[in-house]
C-alpha cells in the first residue's frame, strides 16, 4: 500500500462509517450520526475529518444540535466552541479534547521489550492477571485504556509471571482500535511500545489500518503513538451533558 493509498483509505473508512461519500470529508459542513447505543448517555463524540464534522450522538439531542446546525453560515463545519457557546453555561458537565493517529505499515519500528520482560499474546484465560492489571491503576487510566482479555487482539508483557503492560485492540469504524494499560511501578520502560507494536504487526498480517486514540491531556501515550511512527491525522472532542 503506497502513501496515498493508505491515506484515502483512512478517510474512506470514516465516510463509509457515517455513509457519506468520500469527498464528504474534504466538503466543508457537519454530518450528525444519532446513536441507539448512545441512548440516555448525554454524550456528543465530536470527530474532525479533513475539512468535515463527523458528530456520533445521543439521540435525545439530536433535534437541538440539528437546528444549531442549521443556524451556521453557509460552508461552515460545526465545532466544539460553537456548541460551548449554544448551551447554557451549567450545561456542559465536561469537555475533553483527543487526537487521532493512523499507522502507515512500512513505517512501523521493529521493536522488543527488553530483558528480563516477556510478550506473548493473551486470550480470556487470562482473566485474572488482568484484573490485577486494573487494580494496579486508576479507575480513570482503566476507562481511558480500555484494555480487556475479550477484545478482538491483546498482547502482554510479563514479568516473573506478573503482568505489567497489555494492549488490546478491535474493530471500530473499519479500523483496529488500540488501548494500552501499563502498570504503574513499570512504565518508562517501553513496555507500552512493545505491546501496542505487537497489535500493529497483527493489524498489518491482517489487513486493518491500526488506529491510537488517547486524550490531549495523556502525554505519556502521546509518546508511545509517535516511537512507533503514527502519524497525527485528526482532532477528536467530547462534551458530557447534565
Amino acid at each position: 500500500m503506497d502513501e496515498n493509498t493508505f491515506e484515502k483509505a483512512v478517510y474512506k473508512n470514516w465516510t463509509d462509517y457515517f455513509e457519506c461519500p468520500l469527498e464528504t470529508a474534504n466538503t466543508p459542513g457537519t454530518t450528525l450520526r444519532p446513536e441507539s447505543k448512545l441512548d440516555e448517555s448525554k454524550l456528543l463524540d465530536i470527530s474532525y475529518i479533513g475539512k468535515h464534522t463527523f458528530v456520533r450522538l445521543d439521540p435525545a439531542y439530536h433535534t437541538q444540535l440539528d437546528q444549531l446546525v442549521n443556524k451556521l453560515p453557509p460552508n461552515t463545519s460545526l465545532t466544539g466552541e460553537h456548541i460551548q457557546a449554544a448551551w447554557e453555561k451549567d450545561a456542559v458537565l465536561s469537555r475533553d479534547f483527543g487526537a487521532m493517529y493512523y499507522l502507515f505499515p512500512p513505517e512501523l519500528p521493529d521493536y522488543l521489550p527488553p530483558k528480563p520482560y516477556t510478550l506473548r499474546q493473551l486470550s480470556e484465560d487470562d482473566e485474572e492477571v488482568m484484573s490485577a492489571l486494573h487494580a494496579a491503576n486508576t479507575p480513570e487510566e482503566v476507562d481511558e485504556g480500555y484494555v480487556e482479555v475479550s477484545h478482538q487482539i491483546v498482547f502482554g508483557c510479563f514479568h516473573n509471571g506478573q503482568l505489567v503492560s497489555a494492549a488490546s485492540g478491535y474493530e471500530r469504524t473499519g479500523f483496529l482500535d488500540i488501548g494500552v494499560l501499563t502498570h504503574p511501578g513499570f512504565r518508562k520502560k517501553g513496555l507500552g511500545k512493545a505491546v501496542v507494536g505487537a497489535l500493529c504487526n497483527w493489524s498489518i498480517e491482517n489487513g486493518m489500518i491500526a488506529q491510537y486514540r488517547h486524550d490531549s491531556t495523556n502525554v505519556n501515550s502521546q509518546k508511545v503513538a509517535v516511537s512507533l511512527n503514527f502519524r497525527l491525522y485528526f482532532k477528536t472532542e467530547g462534551f458530557s451533558l447534565k
